[in-house]
This record gives C-alpha cells, sequence and structure tokens, in this order.
C-alpha cells in the first residue's frame, strides 16, 4: 500500500490543553523552550508524530493559541492536512477557539475532528451542554459533520478512541499531490556538534531526494543536503505533507533566518500580488485602500490592500485585491494567507494568492477586473493565458512553469486541452509557443506591410525580404524565441497563401514583374554603359549624361539597380556599380596569380594582368580581402585557406 504523507495540526484557545493532549496522544512534550515551562503556553511551534494503528505515521504541528502568537500559528497551519480543533469542556468556545477555526477556513483545511479536552472536570449534564455548544458553533463550516470526542489527558479516557477516529481520518484523506517543485519554509533551526545546521518544515509541495539540491531563499545560496529526517528517522525522500528535518551542507547556522524558503528552484520575489479574499464576521470593513498585516506561512509583513471589484469590502464579503508589499516575498499560484487589522491586532480575513506577478491595476478597467475574477476561480487554463497575454513575446511551457511553479510536463497536458481564444498555440520541435491572437495578427500585418513597401519600391525584383531583414517586424531585441516564431509564421502564411519564398527570400504571394517598354529601354541603357566601362570603376560624370538623356531619376535608377542585382548581372563594390562577370574574371586571375606565386602577388601585378588602373583594382582587391578570398600581408596578397580548400573541391 503506498504510504500517505499527512499533516495533522491542532488549534484552540490558550490553555485548553492542545500540548498535554498531543503528550497523551504521542508521549512527546511539545513544550521544549523553558519560557513555555514557566509560563505553562506554547510560544513556538511544537513538532512531534503519532504512530497509527495501521502502521501509518501522521506529522503534528501543535500551533500556539495566544493572539500574540498568530503569525507562528499561521505558520504551522499552512502546511497541515486536517485539524483537531481543541475546546476545554469546563470553558467551551473562547474567541481564539473562533478566531482558529476561520483562519483553518481561509487555509483550506477542509477535514478535522474536535476534541473537548478536560473532561474529567466537568459532569455528565454539563459535557452534554459543551456537546451541544459546539454543535452550534461548528455549524455550516467544515466541521460541521466532524465527530467531537471528549477525552480527559490526565485519566486517558477515550484518547485511543480518538486515535482511532484519527484513523479513519486518515484513510480518508487524499494526500497532497507531490507533483511540482519542493518548497518547504523555515519554521525551526538550530545546530548539532559534529552535523551543522538542520532545519525544519512541513513540506508544502513536491518532493525532494537525499541526492537532490535546494535552493535557500531569497539569498539563492544552492546547498547540499547531507541527511533527512521524517518523523525523527532517517529517509532518502520526503512528499508533500511530510513534516521533515534537513542537514545542510553550505552555509553557518547564523546564515539562515526563520521564514526562509527552501526550494528545488529558484523563485523570482514578488512585491505586488493579485489575491481573492474573504472577511470575517468580525464588525470590521475595508475601503478602497486599506493597511493590514499580511501573513503568509512564516511571512509577517505590513501591506496595502487596494480593492478591485469593489469600493468597499463589508464582513462576511469576499472580492478581488490587489496587495502591495513593502518588501518581496516569495510565494506562488495558490497559496493561502490571512489578515489582521494591525491596529486592534483581530484577524479580520484572509483569501488566495491567484497571480504572483501581476500588471499594476491602476485603473481598474472591467478588463483587467474580468481576468483576476477568472484567476480566483483556480483555473490554470486562465492562468497559463494570463502569464502569455503580459509578454509582448512568444512564452514557452518552460517560461511559465517557472512563473506559476509546477513542472513542464503539466503545463503542456494544460495546453493539449486547449487554451482561451485570445491566445494562439504553436509549435516546433523544442517546444510550444504561445502569444495573444492580438499581437500575432499585428506581427503578420507587419510583415505583409513590410513587403508591400518592399515590393513597390521594386517592382521589377521577383525577390523579397529575407529572413534577417524580416525579424526588424519584432522591434525589440532579437532573441532566439523571435526566430523561432517568425518561421512558424512564415511557413502559415505559406501554406494559407499570402506568401512565397523565392531564393532564400519571401515574397507576397500576388507580387509578380511586369516590364513595361519605357523600363526595359532605361534598363538597357545603364546595363550598356556598363558594359562599355569594361575592367575600369564606371565614369560616374558620363555616367550622369546617360541617366539624364534616358530620363532615369533616382528612384527608377534604383530599380534597375535592383533589377540587375536580382538578375545577377551586377554587385556593388563600396557605392559603384560593377558587371558581375568582370567580377568572376577577376576572381579567376585572382586564383591564378595567388597559385602561381607562392610568395605572394602585388597590386601592381594583379593591375596588369587584368589590364584595369590601380584605382579599380585597389578596389576589386580589398573587396576580396572583405570577402575571405584574399589576405594582406605587407605590400602582398595570399589566397585565404578557407577559399583554397572550395577551390581545390
Amino acid at each position: 500500500m503506498e504510504k500517505k504523507h499527512l499533516i495533522m495540526g491542532t488549534a484552540g484557545h490558550i490553555d485548553h490543553g492542545k500540548t498535554s493532549l498531543i503528550r497523551a496522544l504521542t508521549g512527546y512534550d511539545c513544550d521544549t523552550h523553558k519560557q513555555e515551562k514557566e509560563r505553562g503556553i506554547t510560544i513556538n511551534l511544537g513538532f512531534s508524530h503519532l504512530d497509527l494503528p495501521s502502521g501509518n505515521s501522521v506529522g503534528i504541528v501543535d500551533v500556539p493559541g495566544h493572539a500574540d502568537f498568530i503569525n507562528t500559528m499561521v505558520a504551522g497551519a499552512s502546511g497541515i492536512d486536517f485539524v483537531l480543533l481543541i475546546i476545554s469542556a469546563d470553558e467551551g468556545v473562547m474567541p481564539q477557539t473562533k478566531e482558529h477555526l476561520n483562519i483553518m477556513k481561509v487555509l483550506n483545511v477542509k477535514s478535522g475532528i474536535v476534541v473537548l479536552t478536560k473532561m474529567d472536570l466537568v459532569d455528565e449534564e454539563l459535557l452534554e451542554l459543551a456537546i451541544e455548544e459546539v454543535n452550534e458553533f461548528v455549524e455550516g463550516s467544515f466541521l460541521q459533520n466532524a465527530p467531537i470526542i471528549p477525552v480527559s489527558s490526565i485519566s486517558m479516557k477515550n484518547i485511543k478512541k480518538l486515535i482511532n477516529e484519527i484513523e479513519n481520518l486518515f484513510q480518508v484523506i487524499q494526500s497532497k499531490d507531490v507533483s511540482g517543485y519542493f518548497r518547504m519554509f523555515i519554521d525551526r533551526i538550530f545546530s548539532i556538534k559534529g552535523f551543522g545546521t538542520i532545519v525544519n518544515g512541513s513540506v508544502l509541495s513536491g518532493s525532494l531526494s537525499k541526492e537532490d539540491s535546494v535552493f535557500l531563499l531569497p539569498k539563492g545560496d544552492q546547498l547540499r543536503i547531507r541527511r533527512i529526517e521524517k518523523h525523527g528517522q532517517e529517509t532518502d525522500k520526503i512528499f508533500a505533507g511530510d513534516r521533515a528535518s534537513l542537514n545542510l551542507v553550505g552555509l553557518k547556522r547564523s546564515d539562515f533566518q526563520k521564514g526562509m524558503l527552501l526550494s528545488s528552484k529558484y523563485i523570482k520575489p514578488t512585491n505586488l500580488i493579485d489575491a481573492n479574499i474573504t472577511l470575517f464576521e468580525n464588525d470590521i470593513s475595508i475601503g478602497l485602500w486599506s493597511q493590514v498585516l499580511f501573513i503568509l506561512g512564516t511571512i509577517r509583513i505590513a501591506a496595502r490592500i487596494h480593492l478591485l471589484d469593489k469600493n468597499k469590502l463589508l464582513k462576511g464579503e469576499s472580492g478581488l485585491v490587489q496587495i502591495y508589499l513593502p518588501e518581496p516575498i516569495l510565494t506562488v499560484f495558490g497559496d493561502k494567507f490571512i489578515i489582521r487589522n494591525s491596529s486592534k491586532e483581530m484577524t479580520i480575513g484572509g483569501g488566495t494568492i491567484i497571480d504572483v506577478y501581476p500588471l499594476h491595476h491602476r485603473r481598474r478597467r472591467k478588463e483587467q477586473i474580468d481576468i483576476v475574477e477568472k484567476l480566483s476561480g483556480g483555473d490554470y487554463k486562465e492562468l497559463i493565458a494570463t502569464e502569455v497575454r503580459k509578454s509582448i513575446s512568444p512564452v514557452t511551457e518552460f517560461y511559465i512553469a517557472d512563473k506559476i511553479n509546477i513542472f513542464p510536463e503539466a503545463v503542456e497536458e494544460i495546453i493539449k486541452q486547449g487554451l482561451p481564444e485570445d491566445i494562439e498555440i504553436y509549435h516546433d520541435k523544442e517546444s510550444y509557443l504561445l502569444l495573444k491572437e492580438t499581437i500575432i495578427r499585428k506581427l503578420k500585418r507587419s510583415i505583409i506591410e513590410n513587403l508591400h513597401k518592399y515590393h513597390d519600391l521594386n517592382p521589377f525584383v521577383e525577390t523579397g525580404r529575407n529572413f534577417t531583414e524580416l525579424l526588424g517586424i519584432f522591434r525589440q531585441k532579437i532573441e532566439e524565441i523571435h526566430k523561432r516564431i517568425l518561421k512558424l509564421f512564415l511557413a502559415e502564411m505559406i501554406n494559407n497563401g499570402k506568401l512565397k519564398k523565392v531564393n532564400n527570400t519571401w515574397a507576397l504571394k500576388k507580387h509578380s514583374i511586369v516590364l513595361d517598354k519605357s523600363f526595359m529601354k532605361q534598363e538597357k541603357a545603364v546595363e550598356d554603359f556598363l558594359n562599355e566601362s569594361g575592367h575600369q570603376l564606371p565614369n560616374m560624370d558620363d555616367f550622369a549624361t546617360i541617366l539624364k538623356l534616358n530620363n532615369i531619376n533616382d528612384k527608377t535608377l534604383r530599380q534597375i539597380y535592383a533589377y540587375l542585382q536580382n538578375q545577377k548581372k551586377i554587385c556593388f563594390i563600396e557605392k559603384f556599380p560593377f558587371r558581375s562577370q568582370i567580377i568572376e574574371s577577376a576572381k579567376k586571375m585572382v586564383t591564378t596569380l595567388g597559385k602561381e606565386n607562392s610568395q605572394g602577388f602585388t597590386l601592381a601585378q594583379f593591375r596588369d594582368e587584368f589590364k584595369t588602373n590601380r584605382k579599380t583594382a585597389t578596389f576589386i582587391l580589398e573587396y576580396f580581402d572583405n570577402e575571405g578570398i584574399t589576405y594582406r600581408k605587407e605590400n602582398s596578397r595570399f589566397l585565404t585557406k578557407k577559399f583554397l580548400s572550395l577551390v581545390n573541391n
């Protein structure tokens, strides 16, 4: 049978016997601190475990009941799966009992048992009244149908019965999902001579093996694990739902603090989050902007809350909020938190994180609120879509997984099921590529407009823009992901008849060349002039005369040049047009000279052999240097090894 990994928490008013009950259940005293012994109350979290008759072992978190330690209580309660709500039979329901039950609701605890402690201090009639009060108190809550077990931690009466009820509950509660990344808030730190630093915590998500390494956040140090313990016993692996101790190597004890996070991956901190909150049934409301104490796991920090879908939130109501934090925290989608009124020291509500890296909702636009509202339902499809909407560049499943703290494989499965209509899904051999449909439409329109402009300027050229030129549509620093999505766009636009590929360029499908008589006459005049120039640089004064005689303006000349280049009849060296045949002849001459002269050949040799002037020879040889055909050493030139290998092959 697969073992479950569950944590049981205790909750209830101060001095109602939580710690004594755990000692009766387990034989372990959670009040281990001298201050706690002297005061008779639990200040720090107490940890133990209970071995059940079935052979399973459940971790126990004994949280303090005093109002001053409510943040410590939340630190322990954040990881629990079910609760023992402890109420003293002689005192009944008290203020902290109500507060703890509300907190358990917010933290999404859904199962538990009500334990009436100190039953030996009341008679049967008072015990019946206490049970009746409890039934009224839990009505409408997740404990409405929970067992109510009276016990005595002194005489041990009904302790076995309580253990059996815990066993029954343990069997029906599902284990936490252990997929996703490992996360554990540190709630205890100590050192043991010969071992070094040891930290404790409740595993919130994922799993961790001894061979793994972990990040200590927010510092970012990556640490090695020497030893893992669960319930006091060494183990090779821990899972979500376990109480664990980790013996870590790499830092001193002073480098650790309560509240730090251990994670199997680096998590980017945030100081702005979207959430939904619910106020408790206290006589407290919050306005459009409110100052509160924000408590999540071991984090306790002052924060400002901005209501998004309401102007005021009354007791018992729920709403969408954006929370501004004065310093960055580490959290992920789905984390639970509570909020306290800083002035009255009262827990006023709590909620769930629905976006860890939201956009700043200054104006509370309806479309923004609609998106946040969808996210509040916990829809992973909407969560993925929201991350896509934030980016002007394509994002992958790996990027999204990093943002929402789940594995890329899980993101991929969700993508396969389909995303909201405004998100387009592309796929290449490396990953999925996701982008807003409006951005895609704009980018494709830019491709079309870019090619229209090119064809208008070059109507007599069959080719279009090359890949590098088309990357300009992104108007930002080009990264590999832009190249990948552009390839997919171009292939798609060819398939749907918008584009065609011509000589490693992309042109509009409908683009065609129509050469009129006037253009052909002008083109022939330019070509004839270049032919007459022979092996010399064209005389630009004579060329200007030819252009004027044939009514060739600058625009027409650019079109003629583009046409001749497209026909591979000319190429440019610096600003001068040369017939391609001349350059090919020069290349053959250079090849012959290079092979015949092992000590290199000079500019003068090339000039004389090619029957040209010094200026033209200089231009051509410098062009060959730049093209990697030749290289210059002092006053001689040599063929490059790369060019020689091409020629010889």
